[in-house]
Order: structure tokens, then C-alpha cells, then sequence
């Protein structure tokens, strides 16, 4: 039960990976905080500026969206590194956080975006929980580049 746990804490993650980053490791984050997630898996945090860039080309977004998302992932990246590193916290409590987390920034994303956008941006999201599930769950991924998330008509 734990392993399922842990797998969706990170499927939690990983759906930020893509367009929320997921979060490991804040710049501001004291040193022992990124060594409290070196017992379970590494927490992949690309840089949020990569994130937003990625998200630009993906979603068409101008430059106001742009600053305003990197801006949304710079502090969901430090809010999680925080999470992560807060000791006093359960695992449960600290999955709870790191999810309401991850929550709050997507609900922000979408405000930043478009109607037409904010539907690429679900299929985008789907699209890798789809394949997160599939590759958790001893069957292959789905076929595809996952960079055409966003030109699949939301499938």
C-alpha cells in the first residue's frame, strides 16, 4: 500500500513535472531539506524557466503568460521543497501538502490562461497521467512523443 502511495504522490509530481515542476530542491531550500526525499525516489525539478519556455511553444502563450507562469512555478517549486523538508509533517500529511500544493499552482496556470489553452493545457495533463499509469502498472506506455501532448485534440 505504500508503494501505490508513493507511486501517486510522484504521479502527483510528475503531472507538475510537465507543466507545474515538480519541484525538488528550491534554490532557497536549507541543505538537509533536499536530503529528506533521498530515502524515496529523486524528485526531478526542472528549472521553472524551462517549464515556462516548454509551456510557451506548447500552449502559444505571449510573453505576460509567460513571466506570470515562471513567476507560478518558482513558488510552487519552493512551497514543495518546503513540504518535502518539513520533518514534523507524516508522510500522509506531507503527500496531502504537496498535492494541495500542486493544486493550487495548476488552478493559478489556468488562470493565466486562455479557454483554448487552458483545454490543451487538461489534454497535456492527461496525457501524462495516462502515461505515468501506463508505465506503473507493468504494461508499455502509450506510443508518442510526449511533446505532441498538446496536438492530439485532447485524446
Amino acid at each position: 500500500m505504500r508503494i501505490f502511495a508513493s507511486r501517486f504522490a510522484l504521479l502527483s509530481l510528475a503531472l507538475s513535472t510537465l507543466a507545474l515542476a515538480p519541484v525538488a530542491g528550491a534554490q532557497d531550500s536549507a541543505p538537509g531539506a533536499a536530503d529528506s526525499s533521498s530515502a524515496g525516489p529523486q524528485h526531478f525539478a526542472p528549472d521553472p524557466q524551462k517549464q515556462a519556455a516548454r509551456l510557451t511553444k506548447r500552449l502559444g502563450l505571449n510573453a505576460d503568460q509567460s513571466a506570470k507562469i515562471v513567476a507560478i512555478l518558482q513558488n510552487h517549486q519552493q512551497q514543495a521543497a518546503a513540504a518535502r523538508g518539513d520533518t514534523s509533517l507524516s508522510q500522509q500529511d506531507r503527500r496531502a501538502r504537496l498535492h494541495a500544493i500542486q493544486q493550487e499552482a495548476a488552478s493559478q496556470i489556468n488562470a493565466v490562461l486562455t479557454p483554448e489553452q487552458q483545454t490543451q493545457y487538461a489534454a497535456m495533463k492527461q496525457n501524462m497521467k495516462d502515461r505515468w499509469q501506463h508505465g506503473h502498472d507493468g504494461s508499455s506506455p502509450p506510443s508518442g512523443n510526449p511533446d505532441d501532448a498538446s496536438n492530439n485534440g485532447g485524446n
